[in-house]
């Protein structure tokens, strides 16, 4: 890879064992593998990736987000929203497109829909 390859990458990585607080608002793919309380926003359409380690508490704004890790708080996922077999979410959701895999373990609060609303 050039350098100038490198310097056009445009993504973040939260690591293990780090701690945030507050409103954080990222640009480009984001993995997080730490704790973060407050509010997560995800900007220019970018990916949010959950890892295993990764515990968020409030709230995520997002086009795509695959979780591996947990989520107590809501989701907002303009696009797609996976939760993988290790993943656990506890709060509301509203995404576009939604795909859970055995395992995953969720606890769902909102407001009921009129099915012929749909």
């Amino acid at each position: 890879m050039k350098e100038s390859d490198f310097k056009s990458l445009n993504f973040t990585l939260l690591g293990k064992n780090s701690e945030y607080e507050g409103d954080l608002r990222i640009s480009g793919d984001t993995v997080v593998n730490c704790k973060v309380i407050g509010t997560l926003t995800i900007l220019d359409g970018a990916k949010l990736t959950l890892e295993r380690d990764a515990s968020i508490e409030g709230s995520i704004y997002c086009k795509d987000i695959e979780i591996f890790g947990e989520v107590k708080g809501s989701i907002t996922a303009a696009g797609s929203m996976t939760v993988r077999a290790s993943g656990k979410v506890s709060g509301t959701i509203n995404a576009q497109n939604l795909s859970v895999y055995p395992g995953a373990l969720l606890n769902i609060e909102g407001k009921a829909q009129d099915q012929d609303a749909l």
